[in-house]
């Protein structure tokens, strides 16, 4: 015996949409609104070559230069062998910056290197790419390795 019911709830409450109306939320077409921008030193970083199993530590230096207060919301490398360590947890006010450490652990590794690490902020558009590259020479290397 099989006893099936179907119920239908209608629910009056609406949501609400106040943040749309946020700049650092939603798209506006509005020309005078106010938006963070952040500005690196630089997006990438060539470590040379280096032998397998050395850590590399990178910092990062940018700048808001943007109108309105800048949000790290997260910071994403793309593999394991990547992490971000130290970043801004707090506002920072335009003209303000800060500093992005970055360890790349190349244990594992050999050969060309490129790992992204995303930025993702406030900002438009919200992620920023952070590459840190170079090549990883094993035990096995010869001179020519070293060009």
């Amino acid at each position: 015996v099989c006893i099936c019911s179907i119920t239908s709830c209608t629910n009056n409450d609406k949501i609400s949409t106040d943040i749309i109306n946020i700049p650092g939320t939603a798209s506006t077409t509005s020309s005078d609104a106010s938006y963070p921008t952040i500005e690196f030193d630089i997006l990438e970083f060539d470590f040379g070559v280096i032998a397998a199993g050395k850590r590399i530590s990178k910092v990062f230096t940018f700048t808001n230069t943007g109108s309105a207060p800048l949000l790290i919301a997260n910071i994403h490398p793309q593999c394991g062998c990547t992490v971000a360590s130290e970043w801004p947890k707090e506002v920072i006010e335009p003209g303000d910056g800060g500093k992005i450490k970055v360890d790349f652990d190349s244990t594992d590794r050999t050969g060309a290197q490129a790992k992204k690490i995303d930025v993702v902020t406030n900002t438009r558009p919200s992620i920023t790419q952070l590459t840190l590259k170079g090549n990883v020479i094993g035990p096995d290397f010869g001179k020519e390795d070293l060009k």
